[in-house]
């Protein structure tokens, strides 16, 4: 039966059941009874004992099979300790999360930073080399050939209405 503590019925009713099966009175894999001698038992409405289940069923303690019946899945303990095991689980996968954004964004802006400084160690070398290719041609009396070759192969530009130039 349930007492008038100042506590809803459901929660009365759902403590009691957790009892049960922290005691093994309700074996893990058994049978809840139904809810119709759940509710002659605790002299409540079906309301309630739906309710009560529910919160079982919440807290991972019970699993229903429709058309069948509402299975013990597991003892309060139990579902403490995969609880505590989820919590850590989470809290590792936090920490992984966090550890590996780091670790991400200090290889980006590293590698940005490493390619954008190669970049322009190449650009000013290419331009050394270019500058010197273009001095011996000089001082050998002989146009630099690349000159050419670059205009034929540079875009045309022509006008565009609004007098900017684009590529074609």
């Amino acid at each position: 039966m349930i007492e008038d503590v100042g506590r809803p019925a459901y929660q009365q009713m759902a403590a009691d059941l957790r009892a049960q099966i922290a005691s093994g009175k309700l074996a893990v894999g058994s049978a809840v009874p139904s809810t119709a001698q759940l509710s002659k038992q605790y002299g409540v409405s079906v309301t309630v004992v739906r309710a009560a289940i529910n919160q079982l069923r919440a807290d991972g303690l019970v699993v229903g099979q429709p058309g069948k019946a509402v299975y013990v899945r597991a003892t309060p303990e139990a579902m403490a300790n995969e609880r505590v095991q989820l919590q850590d689980l989470a809290g590792q996968v936090k920490e992984l999360r966090a550890s590996l954004n780091d670790v991400a964004e200090r290889e980006e802006s590293t590698s940005i930073d490493q390619l954008r400084a190669e970049v322009a160690d190449l650009r000013r070398q290419l331009g050394s080399c270019h500058a010197q290719l273009m001095d011996l041609y000089s001082r050998m009396g002989q146009p630099y050939p690349h000159e050419d070759a670059e205009r034929e192969t540079a875009p045309k530009r022509r006008r565009a209405p609004t007098g900017t130039e684009i590529g074609t």
